[in-house]
């Protein structure tokens, strides 16, 4: 099966390889067994499960070490360093490498043109351009010489990028023309849409900006036409960011609500995946309720025969007859129970979740717009107006941070509406965002955030990531308004049962006293009565202030 059709459905993919991996095990087919396990790891990592895509791919390695087929495993060690990627880059190098050896010692050209171009994804993230270049070009030669009209481009583009980052527009321009005019040639349809979109980016990069308006909008044609939700998406905020940068702020506008309804739709489109994950598992609860059912009948039909055999056992096999089927009617009716209370928490849950959704989208079409259209207004009024009152001109800068900083806080809320429970990893990340965005705007402090890796498996309720993530960005706040800090501490770890998450700084302190009265501490305790837990802020004059939240997480 090709690779786009694996990932085209992937609950759809998940039951193939599921059953591909039950009937190999019956078999005791082992290759076929391996394979099961690597095709169901690369669709649990496009679910993002990842545990299970770990689970999963380690089996495939272990059977294909076992069988001795090193090509499989050089494969499987290199997407499975791929998919680590954005988890932890040294064990993504560390496979990836290891399955690169492999195929180079096997001379597996086919598997080392992607392998290539994936460890120069990595290089690139790790902003080593140099090294990326090199293994992207690795790839190009592979595939040229194959000729491979298909991966051709994929290199092309990729190193055009890297050009283009290296301040190197002609060399990345030519190398856009190349793949362009090669999915021209076989008609590739998504290829096309796909460098339209790069010619928009690669304009606006060179401050072409009447260019890149006119391939972001082929592109969004051409995602308009063969239905490609998220190249239209990306379009639209491209196409956005130009007219913002021209102070076009009405077709920025437009663009930017084009570019969240497309978002939108690709959200529909997963709450019809998920709904389709939860017709699959009612069918299964009905076929198990009927297998179980044909078990009782045969064990009944059998129990009359041997009744037959042995009138002198009429008695006790009477009594064992009725008893058994007492019992199996109990089991049964109780199954029937479970399974109507299954479904009635299925239907609630899914009422609760189309609730939220459509308050999450009311909040984000309508508030968020109108928001974004207050800060353009306010902008138009800044520079399309001689403003000579310095107050004016300060009060109106006031209140588009104010309403930048509502937009922020609009997007944390929706973003934990939307969801049922929330990762460590997800907190993690959104931590991370937040303090990257203080980083850039408090240039002169230094910013440090520890975490303990065993933390990955931890999951909150909406609730308890929210308040957890508030309690850490008020308090970075406080810091960044109030210590005139050099130096800002995020750590987070668990002993036992028991969370601590601790925000230290350097500033000038302050007497406790006339502080923790106030209403910022009110709501610090607020939220850590939600969690359950105790929050303690100590604090001395010209050596710092520490905030410390503690509470219990099995």
């Amino acid at each position: 099966m090709q690779y786009d059709v694996k990932i085209a459905n992937t609950t759809q993919s998940v039951n193939w390889f599921t059953q591909n991996l039950i009937n190999a095990q019956k078999l005791k087919y082992h290759q076929g067994i391996a394979d099961s396990y690597a095709n169901l790891g690369l669709v649990y990592y496009f679910q993002g499960k990842y545990d299970k895509n770990t689970n999963c791919m380690l089996h495939a390695i272990r059977w294909y070490d076992k069988l001795k087929l090193t090509k499989k495993l050089a494969g499987a060690y290199a997407e499975y360093g791929y998919q680590l990627k954005k988890r932890d880059m040294k064990m993504a190098l560390y496979n990836m490498q290891k399955g690169m050896k492999m195929a180079e010692a096997n001379g597996d050209e086919g598997a080392l043109m992607a392998i290539y171009d994936n460890y120069g994804v990595l290089k690139e993230m790790k902003d080593e351009l140099d090294s990326a270049l090199f293994f992207y070009q690795r790839a190009m030669v592979l595939k040229e010489k194959r000729k491979d009209e298909i991966g051709i481009p994929y290199s092309a583009n990729k190193i055009a990028f890297v050009k283009l980052m290296q301040k190197k527009p002609e060399d990345a321009k030519r190398l856009f023309d190349y793949a362009y005019q090669i999915r021209l040639k076989i008609n590739d349809i998504f290829g096309i849409a796909e460098n339209l979109n790069f010619y928009g980016y690669y304009f606006k990069e060179i401050g072409k900006d009447k260019e890149a308006i006119v391939y972001f909008k082929k592109a969004i044609l051409w995602s308009q036409k063969n239905h490609y939700p998220s190249l239209l998406e990306d379009n639209y905020r491209g196409l956005s960011e130009v007219y913002e940068n021209n102070n076009d702020f009405k077709n920025a506008l437009v663009n930017y609500k084009n570019h969240v309804l497309s978002k939108d739709s690709i959200m529909n489109t997963d709450i019809r995946t998920k709904q389709a994950e939860l017709d699959t598992q009612y069918q299964t609860e009905q076929k198990e309720k009927e297998i179980l059912l044909q078990r009782a009948q045969i064990a009944e039909k059998n129990i009359w025969i041997l009744g037959a055999f042995s009138l002198a056992l009429f008695a006790i096999l009477i009594g064992f007859i009725f008893f058994n089927r007492q019992k199996l009617k109990t089991i049964q009716l109780q199954k029937d129970n479970e399974l109507k209370d299954a479904l009635l928490k299925i239907e609630t849950q899914t009422k609760l979740q189309e609730q939220r959704l459509r308050i999450s989208r009311d909040l984000h079409d309508n508030i968020g717009a109108q928001l974004t259209f207050i800060i353009s207004s306010l902008d138009n009024l800044k520079y399309g107006f001689h403003i000579t009152d310095e107050r004016l001109e300060e009060k109106l800068s006031s209140i588009s941070g104010f309403t930048k900083e509502t937009i922020y806080e609009l997007r944390d809320t929706i973003w934990a509406m939307n969801k049922d429970e929330i990762t460590f990893e997800d907190l993690k990340s959104r931590i991370s965002n937040f303090i990257g965005k203080a980083k850039l705007a408090s240039q002169d402090i230094e910013f440090e955030f520890n975490c303990d890796d065993q933390l990955k498996a931890n999951v909150f309720s909406s609730v308890e990531g929210m308040n957890v993530y508030r309690i850490i960005q008020e308090a970075i706040n406080n810091s960044l308004k109030h210590a005139r800090a050099s130096k800002i501490t995020v750590t987070i770890f668990k002993e036992k049962d028991t969370f601590q998450i601790t925000i230290n700084d350097n500033g000038k302190g302050f007497d406790e006293a006339e502080i923790l009265s106030g209403n910022g501490m009110n709501n610090l305790k607020k939220r850590a009565k939600e969690l359950n837990g105790e929050i303690t802020i100590t604090s001395q004059e010209q050596s710092g202030t520490t905030v410390i939240l503690c509470f219990k997480k099995p």
